[in-house]
């Protein structure tokens, strides 16, 4: 978790000055990139440390993180959109739910530069992705609970987006992982980015 999140600062910080990179700066206005997250989660507050260091970094440009009121495909697609609005060069988007916003991300694309992170959304025209891979950082993870836990036993999986592909492959990746051991994940549980609902995924699962 730590290196996941060491990732995303380093991601933010990288993908914002690559960002810089693609716009082009007028005299009398300072270009702005956004950088857009799938939720409100203390995960991206490293991303937030990340886009204040590149801020120093890069003088001439507005560096904003803007989080979504809910993790929802609509609202995120409507902040981007009112982004594009204001005439951002430049946005990275962590997305929450790439197969089902394939052309409203292409439609950010044809207006301004897209990256994504942390979520890839690869059919669309995003220009790349910057990340980790989420299939090793689930072997990481598998490798983690296995020195925890030498004569085996259950384990549940929590996650933010039960349907996102990057939750999907971190669990594909720490299923692998445990293949051949006396671990068995026995389930995985999705909060939507809800602080209080994964706290109580937590409780129940200590209870059960």
């Amino acid at each position: 978790m730590k290196s996941m999140i060491r990732n995303a600062s380093v991601a933010a910080a990288a993908l914002l000055i690559g960002l810089a990179a693609t716009a082009v700066a007028r005299a009398d206005d300072k270009p702005t990139l956004a950088f857009v997250v799938n939720g409100a989660s203390d995960f991206w507050k490293a991303a937030e440390a990340g886009v204040k260091k590149a801020q120093g970094e890069l003088p001439d440009y507005n560096l904003e993180l803007k989080y979504p009121e809910q993790s929802s495909v609509a609202i995120q697609q409507r902040l981007m959109d009112d982004l594009v609005t204001a005439g951002v060069k430049g946005i990275m988007v962590s997305a929450v739910d790439p197969k089902t916003s394939t052309d409203g991300l292409n439609k950010i694309a044809s207006e301004t530069a897209l990256f994504t992170t942390d979520s890839d959304a690869p059919q669309t025209k995003r220009v790349a992705y910057i990340g980790s891979s989420n299939v090793d950082a689930g072997k990481q993870a598998a490798e983690i609970a296995k020195k925890a836990m030498p004569n085996g036993g259950k384990c549940l999986g929590f996650v933010g987006l039960l349907g996102a592909d990057n939750a999907k492959e971190r669990i594909q990746g720490m299923k692998d992982g445990l293949a051949g051991s006396k671990i068995e994940l026995v389930d995985v549980r999705g909060d939507d980015i809800d602080q209080a609902r994964a706290k109580k995924n937590v409780e129940d699962a200590l209870v059960a």
